[in-house]
């Protein structure tokens, strides 16, 4: 099975009415989350650019950092309290105790434990689990950021979310490596997680390069309609924005990227992956 028949088994982003803004999305909370294969590939950028959009689309946000580096608090310049138990609280304390709030405009955010403890993929299930019953109404979107795809984490973690986004760079190794976390995700489904492939997002397209519109054309071709309509340039103010503790959508609202974040946020308003 090549990896665009893998894509076709998850495959699907259709559209439905788009809810006004601060009406949530008529379909309760959504809790979305934002995976990768490797590192590098603009995941938590994804991540903390969308929920930044969605916050000035008048959208209620909570972004969740399940990733022991802590870089969701990083890109807004947060400082979580040392000894701070972030999400591996949520069993223990009231959510409204756990989330730093406004970290912009209606986002807040459920940091990584400030504990120096290593991940605990098995209570990290759990804490994700309970968040998911206390979100429900106090948020319309949930946007989770995880560390990049290791042994089951992805298949594990898409037990506890809706929806997935697929984060992948405009490289043939990462294309060709794809397989790999989408078999993680065809895998939930088996053991019967309600999860569902939202898009696969392609970042890092220089398209001053020809290699690079022709590497995007060629992935679009394979991978259909599984591939977001929208992929992320390769533009500097992403990394200068992440320098001073800004998404680059506060950063530079006119640079490239954030164009395209803010194009991709409305389409993933309207999104709907298949039942």
């Amino acid at each position: 099975m090549d990896y665009a028949e893998r894509v076709k088994m998850s495959e699907g982003a259709g559209r439905a009415e788009a809810p006004a803004a601060g009406e949530g999305s008529g379909r309760g909370t959504r809790r979305i989350m934002f995976a990768s294969q490797k590192g590098g590939v603009g995941k938590t950028a994804s991540a903390v650019n969308v929920a930044a959009c969605l916050g000035q689309e008048g959208y209620r946000v909570l972004l969740v950092d399940t990733d022991p580096i802590r870089s969701v608090a990083a890109c807004f310049g947060t400082l979580v309290a040392p000894g701070h138990p972030g999400l591996y609280g949520v069993e223990q304390w009231e959510l409204g105790d756990l989330v730093v709030p406004e970290v912009t405009t209606n986002v807040s955010l459920l940091p990584y434990a400030e504990d120096g403890r290593a991940i605990d993929l098995n209570a990290l299930h759990r804490s994700l689990g309970e968040l998911r019953k206390r979100v429900e109404g106090a948020y319309d979107y949930v946007i989770v950021d995880t560390r990049p795809s290791v042994a089951d984490m992805t298949r594990r973690l898409c037990q506890v979310v809706d929806e997935v986004v697929v984060v992948l760079q405009c490289h043939p190794l990462a294309y060709r490596t794809l397989g790999g976390i989408l078999g993680q995700l065809r895998d939930a489904r088996s053991d019967g997680a309600g999860a569902r492939l939202l898009g696969l997002l392609l970042t890092m397209v220089d398209l001053a390069d020809p290699n690079q519109a022709q590497l995007e054309a060629h992935i679009r071709k394979s991978l259909g309609q599984a591939l977001f309509p929208i992929s992320i340039p390769l533009d500097n103010s992403v990394q200068e924005g992440l320098m001073v503790d800004r998404p680059a959508v506060l950063f530079n609202p006119d640079a490239p990227a954030a164009a395209a974040y803010r194009r991709l946020s409305q389409h993933l308003v309207t999104a709907v992956a298949p039942a």
